[in-house]
């Protein structure tokens, strides 16, 4: 996979946790020891229908949030912690850096700080 720029690690990251229960299995899995929630366990706690949990695990998993284990016949969850902690410092390097004026014009496709947009 090409490596993101920070615009759209932002925007891959917040659309994942868009939906409120995604945001809530965060704190779900982040009061949990790694590993030890499945599907079933997760969806019991949020009272969804196991796909639905399974959907939303895809996404949070997909965008990086969270790591997936198999151990027999079930799939373990838990938060990919350095993710975590990656969204949490574009958020602030995004705002310390928000008013501050883009020296490609805003175009993107040519800028050479794509990868960290400073």
């Amino acid at each position: 996979m090409r490596e993101r720029g920070l615009v759209e690690r932002l925007c891959v990251y917040s659309k994942a946790i868009s939906e409120p229960n995604r945001m809530k299995m965060i704190k779900i899995l982040g009061s949990h020891e790694p590993n030890t929630l499945n599907v079933s366990d997760i969806a019991g706690i949020l009272k969804l229908s196991q796909p639905a949990a399974t959907k939303h695990l895809k996404v949070m998993e997909q965008a990086g949030f969270f790591r997936r284990e198999r151990k027999g016949t079930s799939v373990y969850y838990s938060l990919d912690e350095e993710s975590i902690q990656e969204y949490h410092d574009l958020i602030d390097f995004a705002f310390a850096h928000s008013h501050t004026p883009c020296p490609n014009g805003f175009d993107c496709t040519t800028c050479p700080f794509e990868d960290t947009c400073v």
